[in-house]
């Protein structure tokens, strides 16, 4: 029977978060995974010091865990562990077939490029294969890891369209960025679509090393989504963090746009 053994870890970074997971639950790094939950700046008021993430480390196991390495040798090796060449080669057949039966002018090949991944090229790669959002390339990948794939030994395939995942990527980026600066400019938290967990850590590690907001992700997959709030000092007897001073400032001169409309408005 399958289990799930949950732990939450503060780090600096995700490769912290795995060696202190790993050395606590006696399991090599690579059968952990990991997702980060929040970051937030540490150090006096949050204006100095590094970025510190909180991460929740996950292990699936078996009540009789014949995957656990007894030696470091063996752990090595699960290290460079790439899929066997008949399940990447399954899984180009699958992907080729579904296209197949969907009628899709596209092909499935085994990418040179990026590790466990089968890249689909052609000219409905990007348009019908990719999808909204890139729901139907996730969903694609979903049943190609749920149909060949042993969890417990083999990592898992990843399928990528004409270049998706690196539009994608930087389209993400763009977006985080541009919603750190609508959640300062109206001082409230900013709630983005749900995500992948590879996308919400992009949000995340994109934001990651600043001063002015901070992330943190809620909900349950699949509706998992990653929120963006502006950081602020609540406490009047402290010096207030940048965004406060900024979303003060704003606050200020609407105020006094109102107050000069009204002395205009009833000064006649």
């Amino acid at each position: 029977m399958t289990q799930e053994q949950k732990l939450t870890v503060e780090a600096a970074d995700i490769d912290e978060a795995l060696k202190e997971a790993s050395l606590k639950l006696g399991v090599p790094q690579e059968k952990l995974k990991a997702e980060i939950i929040s970051s937030e700046r540490g150090g006096f008021l949050g204006l100095f010091g590094s970025k510190k993430l909180t991460v929740e480390i996950t292990y699936s196991l078996e009540s009789q865990d014949s995957e656990i390495e007894s030696n470091n040798e063996n752990a090595n090796n699960y290290n460079d562990m790439r899929p066997s060449s008949d399940l990447i080669l399954n899984g180009v057949e699958f992907v080729n077939n579904a296209l197949k039966l969907m009628d899709f002018n596209a092909e499935a090949v085994i990418s040179t490029e990026t590790r466990n991944t089968i890249e689909i090229t052609g000219e409905d790669a990007i348009d019908y294969v990719v999808g909204r959002y890139g729901d139907a390339l996730k969903s694609l990948e979903y049943l190609v890891n749920l149909a060949l794939r042993d969890p417990r030994k083999e990592p898992r395939i990843k399928i990528d369209s004409s270049g998706y995942r690196e539009r994608r990527t930087k389209s993400l980026e763009r977006l985080a960025e541009a919603t750190a600066r609508q959640a300062i400019k109206f001082g409230r938290p900013v709630r983005l679509e749900p995500m992948a967990s590879w996308e919400r850590w992009v949000i995340h590690t994109t934001l990651k090393d600043r001063d002015d907001v901070s992330t943190e992700s809620i909900g349950e997959p699949p509706l998992r989504k990653v929120v963006i709030m502006p950081r602020y000092d609540s406490k009047p007897d402290i010096p207030p963090g940048p965004a406060t001073m900024r979303i003060r400032a704003q606050r200020d001169r609407a105020a006094q746009n109102n107050n000069n409309r009204n002395i205009r408005r009833f000064g006649k």
